[in-house]
């Protein structure tokens, strides 16, 4: 089950075993997931801490890791150029040292990157809508 545009709602597990993390869950709508060499994910990586906002943490996850399966590239109706993918992780095991920032701060940093990657995207239409609207 996902959780939509709830970030904060995620499911998706990396509970410490010695080094590493053993990661198990999925991910929807993963922009290049059928081509990618390795992710960047969002997973609860703190069982004690139940605010949502401080139990997670980003993790670099190399895609041909044991456990990784790519299901099935997702249609959509535009940008074409990069496919979109469904992916589960079951006990997928990385080292700890694959944690991007400080543990529990993954949300924020997830949040951050969000706002820059949808300004980016906006500043994609500008020229094409003045154009239209030059028409």
């Amino acid at each position: 089950q996902h959780t939509a545009s709830d970030v904060s709602l995620l499911r998706t597990t990396a509970r410490e075993e010695g080094d590493d993390f053993i990661i198990n869950g999925s991910k929807m709508w993963i922009t290049n997931g059928l081509q990618a060499d390795w992710m960047c994910m969002l997973a609860n990586t703190e069982p004690d801490v139940t605010h949502v906002h401080r139990n997670k943490s980003l993790i670099v996850v190399p895609m041909n890791e044991k456990g990784v399966q790519r299901t099935r590239k997702i249609e959509k109706m535009g940008n074409w150029c990069s496919d979109t993918a469904e992916i589960f992780f079951e006990d997928v095991r990385v080292p700890k040292t694959h944690v991007i920032g400080d543990r529990g701060n993954g949300f924020t940093y997830q949040m951050i990157q969000f706002q820059v990657e949808r300004l980016v995207g906006v500043l994609g239409y500008i020229v094409p809508i003045e154009k239209c609207l030059d028409v």
